[in-house]
Parts: structure tokens; C-alpha cells; sequence
């Protein structure tokens, strides 16, 4: 967020609404009630799709290109129907998929319409999970949320609904990849919860755009469903881009599109004649569509101010960046961070820090968001003084300049900010034909059922309380309370976790002993010496962090947002936390993380790189686990076997026998490197 340095601002412009652009209907669009009747007139070779929170299509088309017909589209929006109704024949529906009324109707439908081979879509996930997984216990706030919400669903849910009701041989859902991580992965792992219930195997990837060919960095978690018993397991396609190095550049998409001033009403056609494109990417973008040689659909942006006119010639001219300009050079002062602005940067103190963005010709292009209906600023064109136009933005999402769209610039930003990439949707579209078209599960793919309910067996034959002590709930029949769980999983983790499995089961009792809760560890005058004995000296000053956080009863949602207990990081802290249920996160720490990579056939190297591929793969491995047993199981196994050196059959420093999972033959140890 910026706010202006100006009090007086001599050039604001005058408030200018650009041209509103009307589409006509396809001559075979139908409405809901016509529905059916469309889709028996269609050729029944070709398989029937279904896009809910479809936007203006760009899900839709990438379908399409890939050979199914999308029957029916949904969205509470009416320029993004509209657009949608330009575009495609069947029925684009305007609605509020919120409502379980709108949810049966449309389910309706569909039953009558004959086998559904994929439902897809792009739930926006409401924050709630993210605001009340730490309130879980303030039943106030949980009655109040309930009462602004009664009668309407989490749009997750919404979709998962339609799936349920219409059983489709297969599902893909689109959203940010945030959902999988720590923070939202209970919405993530209701999900896979809810779709294995169905009888869909799930699969989950983070797609980078330009691996597909689109030139942007755009990130998004890809959810997808193959019905057990009428489809195969998916099998990604391979991307057509190996390293975004090799992606197509900014300049290849945009560099045929004439200039521009910057203004709504600019008529650039008058003053020269398009010369035509002149890379590969620019041929696709003018041919996948019909459209006339020399016509541009939507080639027009906002008229630049002119104090910003001169920003981006200093900006541009001397190479500085928006924060390393001067304050009387600067409309705005920075309050709040903005994306990374390159693929590569070696300085990241400021990487956050830029109103304007200048972007760069030979990277493909920062992830285009609807905020471009608002402010276009982040995105100034490469070579002009001016943002980017709506069909250079529509070019960098992988819009053919035969889409058009419909309603007001704004309008038009707007859809196309929240689209997926047409590119992306035909590339999944094809490995989901070949699931339908396959029916035979093939060697690669890994049921994580089986790995849950060995889990379980061996954590419930090995007693789930005498393995890991601290992570009890209940004692003596009754409730521990939050904060005596809380001490119990610190001492426990940090302090007998690491050891052999043998030696921690004397070990808890002597330290439970000396401390049974955090105000007789505050209270201990002696506790230096007793850690000292314990070759634990090094740990004080954290337990004693803890300690006084229970005792000021610091909210559980702080523990993750500060930094006083030192040395400790904020997954281990939620690990901690989540061990005894007082956060629905799943954090996955390094051995975890080994565990999920060597369970789940990954690149063990890329598992300890990337958190998201950490998180996102524990999700799946997880599934609901309501009650948390199977994450305190993996937790205690990925303890206890799974060093940087597998430990799997026993070896010294681990467990005296083998490992569970290993012994089940349901990993193979070494992993892949």
C-alpha cells in the first residue's frame, strides 16, 4: 500500500471512464433451463466439461484447445459472463455459487445432462480457516461467524458440493498456492479429505506459467481429481520449458504491438498499419482465433500523469528503482510491501519496496493480478512511458487477440488479471483426456491411504501416548489444559524428540519430574544445573522464552509473529503447537520432510529447498487427519529414521529396528537424490 506525498496535487487527472465495450451472445448460447437439451445435441464423443467460477474463460478455452466441451460456465460476475457467453456456446450462467440453493439447482442440471467428464474451476478461498484456526476455542467468535454466514458455503466447499452431487470422471481446481501451506493447509487438506471420501484419487501441483509456454511467472496450486474406477491416475504433462531462462521473454509476446500514448480513446490504428508478428508466441497469439491482419482488440491503457511521465524517464534514464529516487522525485511513500521485482536479484533489502515497476524485456513478465483494474503501475511497459495495455496483458496471460472482452476497461483488466492462462488449462485439459482415455493405474502413482493407515497401525500398536508422552490431550479421563499442552510439546521436542525411541521413554518421566509445568520451571533456582546435567545447558534461555509466554498468556496466533523465542523458527514452533491440537497447521521440518520425499517418490534435494513442495506433498500425505494422529505418527517415525542418512533397517543414532513404512514397503529409504 502507498499513499500519496502530495497534498496538493496539481496533476491529477481528471476522472475519464474509457470506452465500454458491448459482445453479443454466441449464436449457440443457451440458458440454464436449455441446458440439457444443448447437451444432447452435441457430438457424444466429445467429453462434456463443466467450468464453475469460470471468469471470462480462460480455464474455458484452454479446455477447449484441448478437446472438451464446456457445457456449462459459472460466475457471480456479469462482465465475466458476458464475455464467457461471446466466447463459447452452452450456458454461461450468472450466479452466487455461495448459495446451496443455487449449488442444487445447478447440480440438477448437470445429472440430466448425460456423463460429465471434468468439473473445474478456481474457488476463491475465503479467509476464515485462516483467521479462526488459532479462536478454534473462543466459541463467541465461532457462533458469530456462523451467524454472518448462515445459509452460504466456503466457495471451496461450493465446488466440492457440484463434484460430489455430480460425481464427474475427473475435477482440476485452480487457487493460490498459499492453500497448501502452513496458514491455509487446513483448507487444503479438506479438500483432499473431502475428494478421496467421493472416490477421487488427488493429485496436487504448483504450475509456474512459463513452464507452459505463457510468458509470466505466474504460480498456482493445480488440484485434480481421477474418479477410482473410471479414469487413471494423472500424470502431469511434461513442461515445455525446462528452466525459466528458457521461457518466452516479455519482449517476444508484445514487441509487434504498435505504441501508444496512454489513453482510453486512443485511436493508434490511424496513425500506421500493424506490421504483423514477428516470433512464434506473437503467430499463436494472432492465429489461435479468427480475427482480421490488421486488427488489435483492446490495445488501449490509461493516460499517464504527468509528475509520473517524468518518473519513469528518471527512472528509466538512470536505472534507479522507485524507493532509490528522491522524495521530491516520488508521488508516493512505500507502506507496504509489493511482489519481488526480477527473476533474479542480488540485493533483496529493497526487492519489496517499488511502487513502479519497470519491467524487464528479456524475462517473462511479473504474475499478472486483477489489481490492474486499480492500478496499472507495477506494470510499465518495457520500451514506453506509459502501463501496459489490456491486450498486452491479455497477450502475457496467453489470450489470443481474438478474445475480446467485454464492459469497461476496468471490466476488461480485471478479467484478465483473474484468469488462468489458457496455455496452462489446454496443457492439464490434454493430461486429463489421457486419464479419461487410459483407465489403468500406472506404476508412479503412490496412494498415500496406504501411508496413513500404517501410520496409524504403528502408532496405535506402539501406544500412541507412550511414543510421544507430551502429546497427550487427555489425562486421567479429563482435558489438559492449552497451556500445560503447549509446555509438555516444548520439552518433548526440544528435549527428547531427538533421542534414540528407547531412551526417550525413561528419559520424559525424570524431566516431566523436575518440571511438571512452566511456573515451576520459572520457579526453579536450580534449573541451569539440572539442564547442565541433562547436557542441555544450551536450551535454557528457550524454555524459559516459553515459559514466560505461557505465563503472560501471550495469544496463541502471537507465537509464530515474534521473534523472543530466539533461535527457533516459526515452523518449529507451529510443529510444537500442532502436536497437541492447538493449531490445525501441519509444519513440516526437515526430517518430516525427508519422510514425505521418500514416501512420495520426490527429489528428496528439491523437498529440502522448497517449503512449498514440503507442505504441499505433507498435505496430501496427510489428508484431513482431523485429530492429528497421523501427523504425530509421521512426526515420531521422520524422528526416529529419517536422517540426511537413511536409518531405515535400525542403525545406530535412530530406532533399534526398522522402520515402519520401510518394513511396509511403502518407502524406499534412500529416497531419490
Amino acid at each position: 500500500m502507498a499513499r500519496s506525498l502530495l497534498a496538493n496535487d496539481p496533476h491529477r487527472l481528471k476522472a475519464l471512464k474509457g470506452p465500454n465495450q458491448r459482445l453479443d451472445p454466441h449464436p449457440k448460447s443457451c440458458t440454464l433451463e436449455e441446458l440439457q437439451q444443448h447437451a444432447r445435441s452435441l457430438d457424444p464423443s466429445k467429453p462434456l466439461a463443466v467450468d464453475l467460477f469460470s471468469g471470462a474463460g480462460g480455464l474455458s478455452l484452454g479446455l477447449h484447445s484441448a478437446g472438451f466441451e464446456v457445457v456449462l460456465a459459472c460466475d457471480i460476475r456479469p462482465d465475466s459472463i458476458a464475455t464467457h457467453r461471446h466466447h463459447f456456446a452452452g450456458c454461461s450462467h450468472q450466479c452466487d455459487l455461495s448459495s446451496p440453493e443455487v449449488l442444487k439447482n445447478i447440480s440438477r442440471m448437470l445429472n440430466g445432462c448425460g456423463d460429465i467428464a471434468l468439473v473445474a474451476g478456481g474457488p476463491p478461498c475465503q479467509p476464515f480457516s485462516r483467521n479462526i484456526r488459532w479462536r478454534k476455542h473462543d466459541a463467541g467468535f465461532v457462533d458469530q461467524h456462523r451467524q454472518l454466514n448462515e445459509g452460504r458455503r466456503e466457495l471451496w466447499e461450493s465446488f466440492l458440493t457440484v463434484v460430489e452431487e455430480v460425481m464427474p470422471r475427473t475435477f482440476l481446481m485452480e487457487n493460490v498456492p498459499d492453500i497448501a501451506q502452513t496458514g491455509d493447509q487446513e483448507v487444503f487438506r479438506g479438500i483432499v479429505s473431502r475428494a478421496e471420501k467421493a472416490g477421487y484419487r488427488v493429485h496436487a501441483r504448483i504450475i509456474h506459467a512459463w513452464e507452459y509456454g505463457v510468458p509470466q511467472l505466474r504460480s498456482r496450486l493445480f488440484i485434480a481429481g481421477t474418479r477410482i474406477g473410471y479414469s487413471a491416475p494423472l500424470q502431469w504433462p511434461n513442461p515445455v520449458c525446462s528452466s525459466v531462462e528458457q521461457a518466452v521473454p516479455l519482449e517476444d509476446a508484445i514487441s509487434d504491438l504498435p505504441p501508444l500514448i496512454g489513453d482510453w480513446w486512443e485511436q493508434w490504428a490511424e496513425q500506421g498499419d500493424y506490421a504483423g508478428p514477428q516470433t512464434q508466441y506473437q503467430e499463436l497469439m494472432r492465429n489461435w482465433l479468427p480475427l482480421t491482419e490488421v486488427e488489435i482488440p483492446d490495445h488501449i491503457t490509461r493516460k499517464v500523469r504527468g509528475d509520473d511521465l517524468e518518473t519513469f524517464q528518471l527512472m528509466r534514464e538512470t536505472g534507479l528503482r522507485y524507493h532509490e529516487l528522491d522524495d521530491e522525485q516520488r508521488r508516493y511513500s512505500v507502506t507496504r510491501k509489493s511482489p519481488p521485482t526480477s527473476i533474479n536479484t542480488d540485493t533483496r533489502e529493497h526487492s519489496f519496496r517499488n511502487k513502479y515497476n519497470i519491467l524487464k524485456p528479456n524475462e517473462p513478465c511479473l504474475t499478472v493480478t486483477a489489481h490492474m483494474s486499480k492500478d496499472g503501475y507495477w506494470y510499465i511497459h518495457p520500451k514506453q512511458n506509459r502501463t501496459l495495455s489490456i491486450r498486452e496483458a491479455a497477450r502475457v496471460q496467453s489470450f489470443p487477440d481474438g478474445f475480446l472482452f467485454h464492459g469497461t476497461p476496468s471490466n476488461r483488466f480485471h478479467q484478465v488479471g483473474e484468469a488462468v492462462a489458457p496455455l496452462v488449462g489446454a496443457a492439464l485439459g490434454g493430461a486429463l483426456l489421457e486419464a479419461l482415455l487410459d483407465g489403468e493405474p500406472h506404476e508412479e502413482w503412490s496412494d498415500p491411504k496406504a501411508v496413513r493407515e500404517e501410520l496409524l497401525r504403528w502408532y496405535r500398536e506402539e501406544g500412541g501416548d507412550s511414543l510421544l508422552p507430551w502429546a497427550r490431550q487427555r489425562e486421567n479421563g479429563d482435558d489438559i489444559s492449552d497451556s500445560l499442552k503447549a509446555w509438555r510439546a516444548f520439552l518433548g521436542e526440544f528435549l527428547v524428540s531427538r533421542l534414540p525411541l528407547q531412551r526417550q521413554q525413561t528419559f520424559w518421566p525424570q524431566l516431566i519430574t523436575c518440571w511438571p509445568d512452566h511456573e515451576v520451571f520459572l520457579n526453579d533456582l536450580n534449573r541451569r544445573r539440572t539442564l547442565r546435567s541433562f547436557s542441555f545447558e544450551g536450551l535454557e534461555n528457550l524454555l524459559e522464552g516459553v515459559a514466560i509466554q505461557l505465563k503472560d498468556e501471550l495469544p496463541w496466533s502471537q507465537w509464530v509473529r515474534n521473534d523472543s523465542l530466539a533461535g527457533v523458527g516459526r515452523d518449529r514452533i507451529r510443529q510444537c503447537l500442532a502436536m497437541v491440537g492447538i493449531t490445525a497447521d501441519r509444519s513440516c521440518n526437515t526430517a518430516l520432510g525427508r519422510l514425505v520425499a521418500r514416501v512420495s517418490n520426490l527429489q528428496e534435494l528439491e523437498c529440502e529447498k522448497s517449503r512449498q513442495l514440503r507442505e504441499l506433498n505433507l498435505g496430501l500425505m496427510l489428508g484431513g487427519d482431523e485429530d492429528g494422529k497421523i501427523y504425530r505418527a509421521a512426526v515420531a517415525v521422520a524422528d526416529g529414521w529419517c536422517h540426511q542418512v537413511p536409518q531405515c533397517d535400525g542403525k545406530p543414532g535412530a530406532s533399534s529396528y526398522m522402520c515402519p513404512l520401510n518394513a511396509s514397503n511403502l518407502c524406499k529409504g534412500k529416497g531419490h537424490k
